[in-house]
């Protein structure tokens, strides 16, 4: 029974109907609820995930424990939906500590991406590292989670895109698109491609926008056609034919009607096209849809008890509108609550967390002061964890710390990121000096005898320095490009950014 669970999971995005008619068996365990839970949530079907999942947790003691961390997945995922923000960010990181004790990097690397997600629209540098971050879990799995990797890939591009950092972002897409074809994820690839056609049309590409939601691979299922078929209706709407994004727009009513949670996007396409064709009295009709729509999904939360915020703003002229509904100041809030509440060090290493970092940085860049920093990550420490477990990996990241400490001045910060993420920063501009300091360190690491900590494989740093100016996302982005140039120049060594440093 649970490797025919595990194969539906696994190609739940692939093979919907091996996934249906998995999660339709008798009797009906765990898994089968939580995947039940799941397609529920794909269908915006929300009041069914939650009852499925309350079926899963009252016998989630029968099930292995990656069926926990799922089920946290799902529950957070479906709050986020519902603009839950702050019990959306409780069930992410439950998700991460179930993952991590069960040993699965595709739950760990979703809680990273989704909390991300949390964050994107209101801090996209935190949520930059958080997609990092999964990024890091999906791509030491391998090929088991190359559609995972294209969903890091595609939210690092919408981060990229906040910090307006548009070429990155677009190669970012790009890249994501590949990985969730070849993975044949069709829910991610429909997602990918269509924001690829968007930017393309807004850019004034109208022909390549249209080639892209055109080009169908033979195996697309239905309902991911239909989902192009509206993008591709959306093009002509935003920067097309209008015309004919009202005849596409009417050839898809029957596939609207299972798709609730397109509804608000497909009106207000509806309505932005008729606005061009100069039907202003239809494109009010469609706007008074949309908000009567809007405002029953909410009566629906009510009655679930899943009420986003008791003031909300809604107008009839944009998706603007309907997505802040979403993002309402109490969710902003919540999640502010819970930035706050965090403490300023790591448990693990007694370190300066990441939040601390950004403090730091963006005190002394206001100040006028230019800051020096290095992102430290260790090489194949995924590796160690597997070979030796967590404990032995605890045990390495704080003899690092140490060695780090060691090689540092006495005004510099060091601080934990996240995972095995380190960043020193220095006052001053002075990438040669915090060079042959970590470069110290580096030696130190690779010289010591890690086999007394219970470690067998080697343990080295790969290291990128950059001085930084305001804004600090840009002298982040340098700091990140260099370290990656270590990494493909073989690992084991320190890098300083120069102009031309590959991203």
């Amino acid at each position: 029974m649970w490797s025919r669970l595990e194969r539906a999971w696994a190609v739940r995005m692939s093979d919907r109907a091996l996934a249906l008619e998995t999660a339709g068996e008798q009797p009906r365990s765990v898994g089968h609820e939580v995947l039940r839970a799941y397609l529920h949530w794909r269908d915006a079907q929300y009041d069914e995930a939650f009852l499925c999942l309350e079926r899963a947790d009252a016998r989630m003691e029968e099930a292995p424990p990656v069926w926990a961390a799922r089920a946290a997945n799902v529950r957070g995922v479906t709050l986020l939906n519902l603009g839950r923000g702050g019990a959306a960010l409780a069930a992410f990181q439950s998700q991460l500590t179930l993952a991590r004790e069960a040993r699965d990097p595709e739950t760990e690397g979703l809680a990273h991406n989704d909390i991300g997600v949390l964050l994107v629209w209101d801090d996209p540098q935190r949520a930059l590292l958080r997609f990092r971050m999964a990024y890091q879990v999906f791509q030491d799995a391998g090929e088991a989670q190359r559609a995972n990797l294209g969903l890091a890939a595609f939210n690092l591009s919408v981060a990229h895109a906040e910090l307006g950092q548009h070429e990155r972002s677009d190669a970012l897409l790009a890249q994501a698109t590949g990985l969730v074809r070849e993975a044949r994820a069709w829910p991610y690839w429909v997602g990918t491609v269509s924001q690829q056609a968007l930017r393309a049309a807004a850019a004034g590409n109208l022909d390549l926008a249209r080639h892209l939601v055109t080009e169908i691979p033979a195996d697309l299922p239905a309902d991911s056609h239909d989902t192009l078929r509206f993008f591709a209706a959306k093009v002509e709407a935003l920067h097309g034919d209008p015309a004919r994004a009202i005849t596409a727009l009417e050839e898809l009513s029957g596939w609207l009607a299972g798709r609730d949670d397109m509804r608000d996007d497909f009106l207000e396409t509806q309505a932005y096209a008729l606005e061009r064709l100069g039907d202003f009295q239809e494109a009010a009709r469609v706007l008074r849809a949309l908000l009567a729509c809007v405002r029953g999904r909410h009566g629906r939360e009510q009655e679930m008890g899943l009420k986003v915020t008791e003031t909300m703003h809604r107008t009839e002229e944009t998706r603007r509108a309907a997505e802040q509904f979403w993002a309402e100041a109490e969710t902003l809030r919540s999640l502010h609550r819970e930035a706050a509440e965090l403490s300023l060090r790591d448990d693990l290493t007694g370190l300066p967390n990441r939040r601390h970092f950004v403090t730091w940085s963006r005190e002394h860049l206001h100040a006028g002061h230019r800051i020096t920093l290095a992102f430290v990550d260790v090489d194949h420490f995924k590796a160690v964890n597997d070979a030796h477990g967590h404990d032995v990996g605890d045990a390495v990241l704080r003899e690092v710390t140490a060695l780090l400490r060691a090689h540092l001045g006495a005004g510099d910060l060091l601080a934990r990121l996240g995972g095995d993420e380190f960043v020193a920063a220095r006052v001053g501009a002075d990438a040669a000096g915090l060079s042959r300091g970590l470069d110290v360190a580096r030696r130190a690491c690779e010289e010591r005898d890690w086999a007394a900590l219970g470690a067998e494989v080697p343990v080295t740093l790969s290291i990128g320095v950059a001085v930084a100016g305001a804004p600090l996302p840009e002298g982040l982005r340098r700091a990140d490009q260099a370290m990656y140039a270590a990494k493909r120049a073989g690992r084991n060594q320190v890098r300083v950014w120069e102009e031309g440093t590959p991203a």
